[in-house]
């Protein structure tokens, strides 16, 4: 009986073997790298999330804040206590046309 052929066959099977043994490794690893990088993202993602809700309050407090500052009622009073204005009388308003 020949040997030859059958350690060929042999050496073959033990080339696809390992071969198919370090895929399987190469695949695990890439399997846990991804989950990783999934929950990092997630975590990033987060994190923004809650930057952009801080960023939404803190602009609606600007909102109320610039409301609150130029409102009439409040312009008008500050131009009569601190500047010394008021309204002039009818006779002294003038109308320019265009």
């Amino acid at each position: 009986m020949d040997k030859e052929p059958l350690l060929a066959l042999f050496n073959r099977a033990n080339v696809l073997a390992g071969a198919l043994l370090l895929l399987v490794l190469v695949s695990g690893v890439a399997v846990s790298y991804v989950g990783h990088e999934n929950r990092r993202l997630h975590n990033v993602l987060q994190q923004e999330q809650e930057n952009l809700n801080t960023a939404q309050v803190e602009w609606g407090k600007l909102l109320l804040q610039h409301g609150m500052l130029t409102s009439p009622g409040r312009i008008e009073s500050l131009a009569r206590g601190e500047l010394g204005m008021n309204v002039p009388d009818s006779g002294r308003i003038e109308v320019v046309a265009p």
